[in-house]
């Protein structure tokens, strides 16, 4: 919890406990209704993906949490030497509920929002078009976003609560109170809205361009580096497509691209 909890702090499920799945059971009855009842040439493949994606977003970031805790027990290579406080493990036990309010959006935005769905599954200028939002509008307003969060008034009531982990995890990525996660949601949907908007969306494209920043945020976040240095010498324009839980020595901090973490 943040020093200052401020409006918005808690997820609108929190009161439900363990229980909070049942949350997404009204979409799911919907789907499976529509695959009994209607003729296969009518069935919504983008619908019916959602689940599965949910699904393997939860798969992928526990495969990086089991990960980052093998390594951190191993206690070689550790960004910061220290073992993980069981406060922290009960503070970040919530990891999930940005997942699911994902999902809730993403099947509201299949019913509701014109052409969203029965999407393709590939298209190149939608995927190219993603790629260059992100890169441009999306890492820049996020740049300025972060920035706003450290001021003292957001810090103490918001984004201090994402601070408190200080031997980070993969999922301390997404620690942050139900308010922030708005926001970060309405802008990495930008190049998600564009391509429906425009008729160049897939869900390739919106699936891979989601898997891509959970795999910023969890490498990111891991408590060792996963990526060498040398391959950034190597391949030095890879610094402006990733980032890694501490900065390369060989870069300086103006070098740094605005990423999707801390």
């Amino acid at each position: 919890m943040a020093s200052k909890p401020g409006i918005l702090t808690d997820w609108p499920w929190t009161p439900l406990g363990s229980f909070k799945y049942i949350i997404l059971v009204p979409w799911v009855t919907e789907t499976i209704y529509s695959i009994m009842v209607k003729d296969p040439k009518e069935w919504d493949l983008t619908n019916f993906t959602v689940i599965p994606f949910l699904l393997w977003r939860m798969l992928h970031n526990q495969l990086w949490i089991s990960l980052s805790r093998y390594r951190t027990a191993k206690g070689t290579n550790r960004i910061v030497d220290k073992g993980i406080e069981f406060d922290q493990v009960d503070r970040e036990r919530n990891w999930d509920d940005q997942i699911l309010f994902n999902g809730i959006l993403f099947f509201l935005a299949n019913k509701y929002v014109p052409g969203a769905s029965h999407l393709p599954l590939w298209r190149t200028d939608g995927v190219i078009i993603t790629m260059l939002l992100h890169v441009g509008p999306v890492e820049f307003l996020y740049y300025w976003f972060h920035r706003a969060l450290h001021h003292h008034y957001l810090y103490s009531r918001y984004h201090s609560h994402h601070h408190s982990s200080i031997v980070t995890e993969p999922i301390t990525s997404v620690i942050h109170p139900f308010a922030e996660h708005i926001v970060y949601f309405a802008l990495f949907a930008i190049p998600m809205l564009t391509v429906v908007f425009t008729g160049t969306g897939s869900i390739i494209a919106i699936g891979g361009y989601i898997t891509y920043i959970d795999l910023m945020n969890n490498m990111g976040h891991c408590n060792f580096e996963l990526i060498p240095n040398w391959v950034f010498s190597i391949f030095p324009p890879l610094k402006y497509l990733m980032y890694t839980p501490s900065y390369v020595p060989s870069l300086s901090l103006k070098n740094q691209i605005p990423s999707l973490g801390l």
